[in-house]
């Protein structure tokens, strides 16, 4: 039985070596799929590109909900 032990211990080592070298911890960029290739924010870039955008005129559109979920229309 301690023989067993012995020759077990080494043998459940290796399976979860291997196991480790297969799952490998992602950073919070990785999941999310960014890059080095994304590019760097400017506030005021940002600031400029939003305000040259006619937020005025829009139109207000209705996704199309899931069979069973409630709409929020009332007298249907």
């Amino acid at each position: 039985m301690v023989a067993g032990s012995f020759l077990l211990t080494p043998a459940t080592a290796i399976r979860y070596e291997r196991h480790d070298r297969k799952v490998q911890q992602m950073s919070k960029e990785e999941e999310l799929g960014i890059g080095k290739d994304r590019r760097r924010v400017d506030i005021n870039e940002e600031y400029y590109r939003l305000a040259a955008k006619d937020l005025d005129d829009w139109e207000n559109k209705r996704v199309k909900r899931l069979p069973g979920e409630h709409d929020g229309v009332v007298g249907d």
